[in-house]
C-alpha cells in the first residue's frame, strides 16, 4: 500500500510538472468588441503582436462585436481568471455604458475587470463647416442661440464621449444643442466638410491633416492647454469652460481575478513596446498620444471618469434603451 501511495504521488507530481509548461504556452485571447477593420481591431492586433513577442507564446485576436462591446465584456467576465483572456476597449464601454444602459449590465465594469495598460490618448475638438458664420467659439454659441437649426452637432456615435462633451458644453454655455449621431468618425467628418451638418465633435488628430482645405474650422479642443500639433487652436478650458478638459483613451483589460504579478508583467511588456521608436511612430500614425500608466493609475483614472460622467449622462436624459 505504501509503495502504491508513493507511485501515485510521483505520478501526480509528474503530471503537475508537465501541466505547467502546457498551461504557460496556452494562447492568450485578445477580445475586440467592434467589427474588424476599425481602430479597436487595429489596436488589438498591434498589441497582441507585442504581447506575443514579450510572452513568447501566441496572442490571438478574437472579434466579439456587438452591443457597444457588451458581448466582449460578458465573454471576459465569464473567462477563467488566469490572464489568458484580455479585452481592448475605448473608455466609453467602461465609464459611460453603465450610465447609459438602463437595463442592468451583466457585469460591473469597475469591479469585474481590471486595467492592464493604457494604450493611447486622443483629444476631441469642436469644428464647424465652412458655411457657418463663426470664427471662434463665442461667435458660434451666439449663432446657435439665434436659430434652432444651428444647434445640431455630429458625433461618431450615440453614447460616446464626444456626444457628452457636447452635452457638457451646452450645459456650461446655457444653450440647447441637438446631437446627431453617426456610425463612426468618417461619415460624420464627410458631412461636416459637405455642410450637411453645421458642427461636429470629433478627434482633433483626424481633423488636422485636412484643416487647411478651408471646408471647416476648428474652434476649440478638449486638452488642458494648447496642443503642439496645432498651437493656434485654443482649449475649451482657456476659453472659460473648465469642465471640458476631456481626453478619450484606449485600454487593455483583464478579469478582476487575475493575479497582480501577471497584470504587472503584461503592463511592463506593453510599456516597453511603447518606448521603442517604431511603436512611437506607429502610434503617431494612429493619431494617439502615448501616456504610460501603471494598472493602479489607470484604475484611479477609470473611477474618476466613471464618477464624472454619471451626473452628466443622467442630466441629459439619454439612455441606449430609448434610442
Amino acid at each position: 500500500m505504501r509503495l502504491g501511495r508513493i507511485i501515485l504521488a510521483i505520478a501526480a507530481l509528474v503530471l503537475s510538472v508537465g501541466a505547467g509548461p502546457a498551461h504557460a504556452q496556452a494562447p492568450v485571447r485578445m477580445l475586440v468588441g467592434y467589427p474588424p477593420g476599425g481602430a479597436i481591431d487595429t489596436l488589438g492586433r498591434l498589441f497582441a503582436e507585442k504581447l506575443a513577442e514579450g510572452l513568447g507564446r501566441p496572442v490571438v485576436v478574437e472579434i466579439r462585436a456587438g452591443a457597444a462591446s457588451q458581448i466582449a465584456a460578458a465573454v471576459l467576465k465569464a473567462a477563467a481568471p488566469d490572464g489568458n483572456t484580455l479585452m481592448v476597449s475605448p473608455e466609453a464601454p467602461i465609464v459611460l455604458s453603465p450610465h447609459t444602459v438602463k437595463t442592468p449590465l451583466p457585469y460591473n465594469t469597475l469591479t469585474d475587470f481590471q486595467p492592464v495598460a493604457h494604450i493611447g490618448n486622443l483629444t476631441y475638438a469642436l469644428a464647424v463647416s465652412a458655411g457657418v458664420p463663426a470664427n471662434d467659439l463665442k461667435e458660434w454659441l451666439n449663432w446657435v442661440r439665434a436659430g434652432g437649426r444651428n444647434a445640431a452637432y455630429a458625433s461618431p456615435g450615440a453614447g460616446t464621449t464626444p456626444q457628452f462633451l457636447g452635452v457638457t458644453l451646452a450645459q456650461a454655455a446655457g444653450v440647447q444643442l441637438v446631437h446627431v449621431p453617426y456610425r463612426g468618425v468618417a461619415p460624420a467628418f464627410v458631412d461636416l466638410m459637405g455642410g450637411q451638418v453645421p458642427a461636429a465633435m470629433l478627434p482633433l488628430a483626424q481633423l488636422l491633416p485636412v484643416m487647411k482645405t478651408g471646408k471647416f474650422r476648428v474652434l476649440a479642443q478638449s486638452a488642458g492647454g494648447r496642443v503642439a500639433a496645432a498651437p493656434e487652436i485654443p482649449s475649451f478650458k482657456e476659453l472659460g469652460y473648465q469642465g471640458l478638459e476631456v481626453y478619450g483613451f484606449y485600454g487593455i483589460y483583464a478579469h478582476a481575478g487575475v493575479r497582480p504579478e501577471v497584470i504587472a508583467r503584461y503592463n511592463q511588456i506593453i510599456i516597453q513596446s511603447l518606448r521603442t521608436p517604431a511603436m512611437r511612430e506607429r502610434m503617431r500614425t494612429l493619431d494617439l498620444e502615448i501616456q504610460e500608466m501603471s494598472p493602479a493609475e489607470m484604475t484611479a483614472l477609470l473611477k474618476t471618469q466613471y464618477d464624472r460622467w454619471g451626473p452628466i449622462v443622467k442630466a441629459s436624459g439619454y439612455s441606449v434603451d430609448s434610442q
